[in-house]
């Protein structure tokens, strides 16, 4: 599934999975699962046959908006 990073086509890494996202937040397999399923804050996260994947590109932008929405409410 994995594609030449050179065409700059949007599927130029590979999906993660819930174990790599927990991995990559430093949090359980199970809070992934959650907050894929959750309204807020929801993780970025879709089905493919069932299995639940993310773009690491929509896992990033994830993480700054969270990163942003608290600095706004720290300040």
């Amino acid at each position: 599934m994995e594609r030449s990073k050179s065409n700059g086509d949007a599927m130029t890494e590979k999906l993660l999975g819930p174990v790599q996202v927990a991995d990559q937040l430093g949090v359980s397999v199970a809070w992934v699962r959650d907050h894929a399923t959750r309204k807020q804050p929801r993780l970025p996260m879709f089905k493919i046959g069932g299995l639940l994947k993310c773009h690491p590109e929509d896992l990033e932008r994830w993480v700054e908006r969270m990163r942003e929405a608290g600095a706004r409410r720290a300040s």
